[in-house]
């Protein structure tokens, strides 16, 4: 009646293996195909730079203790000075563009040489420094700073002899920029396969109340910014939103502007697509953008590019919707078919510029706009992705990868 435990026999168990959401043609479940839907492939989040000699740009620039500490010591972040001592383009640049000016400042105050207060501005970026009045009293103050910066006068410096001369260098900021870009792609700092759009709100020096005889705001070109940002919280203010376009390597700007924050996400989404394919003739293979410009216009405006859209579809969107095992949804009809399995990997790597608009918020501070207008508006826009850009390339030249991307690098006083 009961038979030995040797003599039964073990059942195999039936494992039903689910169909998955991509195999929808009779090709999908050939095993060749079975493992590419699977997932296998591999998308790195950051390629690794060219292997350089890199004691070529620390030898006779920086002391042979701040080598060594480079070299022996992952604690040591570097000193303000390294930045530009590392990148002799700056000086280069603005002196040059002093002398076509024509300008010269007078008793030898030279801290108003171009040169000069765009150092200012960038360590006043990288101190965390958010008002002028602040920061021009601690460079008044702080003899040390003035020869962190190597400058010899010994003069007060004023507000409105700073806010001058920055006006004046910030229409050049652009083609400095460009040519800061252009050394990052030059050592595989930016890789130009993937790039990755999001906007971010700072606030302008503005009460946001409309005046009584004009109708318009204190900063006319500032708008309203209204986002919920959580179930009982809502982030509300007036400035500007930064529009940037960020290469998924090393999470370093390929382009930036400055636009009104009322303005819809869709038009700052395809005008920014539109104007940085004018600006430069790389693109990229893939473009990722969340669900904010989600239309069939911004897919549109990226395709006439050449460039596949992986933009995030709203949850209620009808047509060709793909869902993603992350439940994140596509619009299938822009996207090539191959790639559908990738869209979960490659919408993952949006958190880069996550992390980079993070960054300047808590790391220097640019969630504030101490001027108005909308050419003060982009000038604040440039010096911090330029600030980003430098940090790069001075880490690179002094071999620490790991600083790349750190807002807290060279931002010690080394006197």
């Amino acid at each position: 009646m009961f038979a030995d435990s040797h003599q039964i026999k073990k059942k195999k168990k039936n494992v039903s293996h689910g169909i998955h959401v991509f195999q929808t043609k009779l090709t999908d479940f050939i095993d060749g195909t079975l493992l590419y839907l699977k997932r296998k492939i591999r998308i790195p989040y950051k390629t690794k730079p060219l292997q350089v000699n890199n004691e070529k740009y620390m030898e006779g620039v920086l002391p042979e203790s701040q080598i060594l500490a480079f070299k022996k010591y992952d604690s040591f972040h570097g000193y303000l000075n390294n930045m530009f001592a590392l990148n002799p383009s700056l000086d280069e640049f603005f002196i040059n563009m002093q002398m076509n000016y024509g300008y010269e400042p007078q008793h030898n105050f030279d801290f108003l040489n171009f040169n000069n207060i765009f150092k200012l501005e960038i360590s006043r970026c990288k101190l965390g420094y958010t008002h002028f009045n602040s920061w021009i009293m601690e460079f008044n103050q702080n003899k040390s700073l003035r020869m962190e910066l190597g400058i010899q006068s010994q003069y007060d410096l004023t507000v409105r002899s700073y806010l001058r001369n920055l006006n004046i260098i910030s229409s050049c900021l652009n083609e400095y920029a460009d040519q800061l870009k252009q050394e990052c792609r030059a050592l595989n700092l930016i890789g130009d396969k993937i790039w990755i759009w999001d906007r971010r709100f700072f606030e302008c020096n503005s009460n946001g109340v409309k005046r009584k005889e004009t109708g318009k705001l204190s900063d006319p070109d500032a708008g309203h910014y209204v986002k919920k940002t959580g179930k009982y919280s809502v982030l509300t203010g007036t400035g500007y939103t930064d529009t940037c376009l960020v290469d998924r390597s090393w999470g370093l700007s390929v382009y930036w502007d400055a636009v009104s924050a009322n303005k819809n996400d869709n038009t700052i989404f395809q005008d920014t697509i539109n104007e940085s394919m004018k600006s430069t003739d790389v693109k990229p293979i893939f473009l990722i953008v969340d669900a904010g410009p989600d239309s069939h216009g911004s897919n549109k405006v990226v395709m006439e590019h050449k460039i596949i859209p992986i933009i995030a579809a709203r949850s209620n969107s009808v047509g060709d919707i793909i869902k993603t095992d992350e439940g994140n949804c596509f619009r299938g009809e822009y996207i090539p078919r191959e790639f559908h399995p990738l869209l979960g990997k490659l919408y993952d790597l949006r958190t880069i510029i996550e992390r980079r608009n993070s960054y300047e918020v808590v790391g220097y501070h640019r969630f504030e706009m101490p001027t108005r207008g909308i050419k003060w508006a982009r000038c604040f826009v440039s010096t911090s992705n330029m600030t980003s850009l430098l940090t790069a390339l001075t880490a690179y030249k002094v071999g620490r990868f790991d600083l790349i991307r750190s807002p807290s690098a060279f931002r010690r006083l080394s006197i």
